[in-house]
């Protein structure tokens, strides 16, 4: 059901929460960023607010992570049909807002193909860490988040309008990015869904892939009691 047409002065009256309102406070801080061209920029208000956004974080100095998901996210940007393409604004923020000025940031654009809806961010590390964590970008583990360097690879999607979010590993194909997009844009009657989605991407069988998969002695396993 479409929240925006969900919410009525009725559901307010029966105490029905607002889901897009509901996301954007717990969720959505207003901080303050500078965009890679100089410009100043609210989180929410500039970026985020009656758009579709595609979030990532990342910083320039990085090489793990971060080489292999900027390079999926530009050939997504270059893989979405036109029309999808249009609405889907991509968000990359540093995680180093002391070193990663805007003219390393627009560096770092430039020498990743960038597209013209693309913006990669800066600001105070205070308040990126703050949107990181609201975002849910961030490890269980208190000791591997502190490291820079295995922060969580991840493509947070939104579609703000319709209260729609969602989340994927951004060092899986492209084309598997390319789909969750298309999904947080799409009404989801028209989903593509079954044998559409998985052909895109064959299943690749190889040595390690069957390692991953062990055997297990059924018998071993204990019953499910009521």
């Amino acid at each position: 059901m479409n929240p925006r047409f969900f919410w009525s002065p009725l559901a307010a009256i029966l105490g029905v929460p607002d889901r897009v309102a509901e996301i954007r406070d717990r969720s959505l801080p207003n901080v303050p960023l500078v965009t890679h061209e100089g410009r100043k920029v609210q989180f929410y208000d500039d970026l985020v607010k009656g758009r579709v956004v595609a979030i990532n974080f990342m910083y320039t100095r990085c090489t793990g992570v971060c080489l292999p998901s900027t390079t999926h996210i530009a050939q997504v940007q270059k893989d979405l049909d036109e029309q999808i393409s249009k609405q889907v604004t991509f968000l990359s923020i540093s995680l180093d807002g002391e070193k990663d000025t805007p003219e390393r940031l627009n560096e770092f654009a430039k020498r990743h193909g960038a597209g013209p809806r693309w913006t990669f961010l800066t600001g105070k590390d205070s308040d990126i860490e703050l949107l990181r964590r609201k975002l849910g970008a961030y490890e269980r583990d208190p000791k591997v988040d502190a490291d820079r360097s295995q922060h969580a690879a991840l493509v947070i999607m939104g579609n703000e309008p319709e209260g729609r979010w969602q989340a994927i590993s951004a060092l899986v194909h492209p084309i598997r990015i390319r789909q969750a997009i298309e999904r947080t844009v799409l009404p989801p009657s028209k989903w593509a869904t079954g044998l559409a989605v998985v052909n895109e991407v064959p299943f690749e069988r190889s040595p390690a892939s069957f390692k991953l998969v062990q055997p297990v002695d059924l018998s071993r396993i204990p019953p499910l009691t009521p």
